[in-house]
C-alpha cells in the first residue's frame, strides 16, 4: 500500500484533507484581504478627500463629524468594507500561514500566527471604534459641540493606539514568516517582500509619519495578495497539477 505525503515544495494542488482546505481558504482570504485593504487605502486618500474630507482633516472632530453626518453610507463603506473587513480576512490568512509552515518551523509558525492574529484584531478594534464610536458622536455634536469634540479626541487616540498594535503584530508576523519562507523555493521571493513589509509596519507604530504609513500600507496590500495567491495556487485542485510524494519504502512494498 502506498503512503502519500506532502512535500515542502510540491506544486499546486499538492495538499489534501483538512490541511489543504485550511490553506486553500487562507489563500482566498489573503486575496480578498488585499482587495479590502486597497479599498480602505483608496477610501482614505482619494475617495473621502474627493468628497470634501481631506486626509489631514480626518482627525479634526469638527470637520469629520459634520462630514460623517452628511455621508454616513460613504463612511460605512470605507470603515466596514475596508478597515474592518481587511483585518478579519487577514486573521484567516495568518491562521492558514501558521498551518502551512507548521512542519518547516512549528514553534515559529505558531508564534508568528498568534502575534499576527493579535495585530489584526487590533486593526479590527480600531475600525469598530471609528465606525461605531464616532457614529454615536454625530447626533451628540449638534447640541454639544465641545463635548463631542473631547469624546472624539479620546476615541481617536484609542483607535490610533490599536492601529499601532496592529502594525506591530502584523509586522512581526511578516518578519517571522518571511524568515521561514526564505528557505523555500516557492515562497523565497515573497519571503524577501515579507521583510520589506514587516520593517515599515513596525516602525510606523513608533514613528507615525504619513509617508512611512503609506509605504507600509502599499507593501502590505502587495504582500497579502502575493501570499494569498501562492497559497491558493499550492492548495487548489483546480490547477490540474496535483502531485504526491511516494516514499521509497512504500514504493518497494507496492
Amino acid at each position: 500500500m502506498q503512503t502519500l505525503h506532502r512535500r515542502a515544495d510540491d506544486g499546486p494542488g499538492s495538499m489534501r484533507g483538512t490541511e489543504g482546505h485550511t490553506i486553500l481558504q487562507g489563500g482566498r482570504a489573503g486575496l480578498m484581504a488585499a482587495v479590502a485593504a486597497a479599498w480602505y487605502l483608496l477610501g482614505l486618500v482619494i475617495v473621502l478627500p474627493a468628497n470634501g474630507l481631506a486626509l489631514g482633516l480626518q482627525h479634526n472632530p469638527h470637520r469629520y463629524l459634520i462630514f460623517a453626518g452628511r455621508h454616513q453610507i460613504l463612511i460605512w463603506l470605507v470603515n466596514v468594507l475596508g478597515g474592518l473587513l481587511y483585518p478579519l480576512l487577514a486573521i484567516v490568512l495568518l491562521f492558514a500561514l501558521a498551518e502551512r509552515f507548521r512542519d518547516e518551523a512549528p514553534d515559529r509558525a505558531r508564534i508568528a500566527g498568534a502575534i499576527g492574529i493579535a495585530g489584526a484584531m487590533g486593526y479590527a478594534v480600531a475600525a469598530l471604534i471609528r465606525q461605531a464610536g464616532f457614529g454615536t458622536l454625530i447626533t451628540m455634536y449638534v447640541p454639544n459641540k465641545a463635548g463631542a469634540a473631547y469624546a472624539f479626541y479620546a476615541l481617536n487616540g484609542t483607535a490610533v493606539a490599536f492601529d499601532a498594535l496592529g502594525g506591530i503584530g502584523i509586522g512581526v508576523a511578516a518578519l517571522v514568516f518571511g524568515n521561514i519562507m526564505l528557505g523555500m523555493s516557492r515562497y523565497g521571493q515573497v519571503g524577501y517582500l515579507s521583510v520589506l513589509v514587516g520593517t515599515p509596519l513596525v516602525l510606523s507604530a513608533f514613528v507615525p509619519h504619513p509617508i512611512l504609513s503609506l509605504i507600509a500600507s502599499i507593501l502590505t496590500i502587495v504582500w497579502l495578495g502575493w501570499v494569498g495567491y501562492l497559497m491558493y495556487q499550492e492548495a487548489s485542485p483546480e490547477s490540474g497539477r496535483i502531485r504526491f510524494g511516494v516514499t521509497k519504502r512504500a514504493a518497494r512494498g507496492a
